[in-house]
């Protein structure tokens, strides 16, 4: 896919027609405005995946990687194996987060149907695990997991345990609190592009 890429990109092709040829379907807006956000400002509660989010960078932005070894991530290959109608979006982090530890997915068949529903799954992809719908979209997923881990904050530096040298802080809550807010422009952003 990354020689695809490389090739698309080549004939002046934008990342969201190479998506589209490379995977079949259209990305939806959300995926677009979040990959730009990632390169310009990191530091949400997610490690991303390889692909898709490598082929959409164009070469004059340091993509698409060429390495044949494109995806290195165990979880991506293993949920890939399992259901290769899943694409592997990003692995939420963030303890106390009831999205923690979960790599959330795109089904192809759904984004074909025109729904970006994104669903989960314990990145480790044991037999038993079923993948499980997390919500309507991307973003409306990221905002879930950025507002669980803000309320575990908010909970943590209430416990007595927790007062006195090296606690959690108001400063841990209000940066977590930062993180929804980001969410959230990221959600105005892409609906008034949409």
């Amino acid at each position: 896919m990354v020689r695809l890429a490389v090739a698309l990109y080549a004939q002046g092709l934008r990342p969201p027609r190479v998506l589209r040829e490379c995977f079949g379907v259209e990305f939806p807006l959300e995926f677009f405005v979040t990959a730009r956000a990632n390169r310009t400002n990191p530091g949400l509660l997610a490690h991303y995946t390889n692909l898709p989010w490598q082929l959409g960078v164009p070469p004059d932005q340091g993509g698409p990687r060429r390495s044949a070894l494109a995806m290195t991530d165990g979880s991506e290959r293993r949920i890939f194996a399992r259901d290769p109608d899943l694409v592997p979006l990003m692995l939420l982090v963030g303890y106390g987060s009831k999205f923690d530890d979960m790599m959330v997915c795109y089904r192809l068949s759904e984004l074909l149907a025109g729904s970006a529903t994104v669903f989960g799954i314990k990145k480790t992809v044991d037999p038993g695990d079923q993948e499980a719908r997390c919500g309507e979209s991307l973003l409306a997923v990221l905002r879930a997991h950025h507002v669980s881990y803000l309320e575990h904050k908010e909970w943590i530096i209430q416990q007595p345990s927790e007062w006195g040298a090296g606690a959690h802080t108001r400063q841990d809550v209000d940066a977590a609190a930062a993180l929804v807010r980001r969410v959230e422009e990221l959600q105005r952003e892409a609906g008034a592009s949409g």
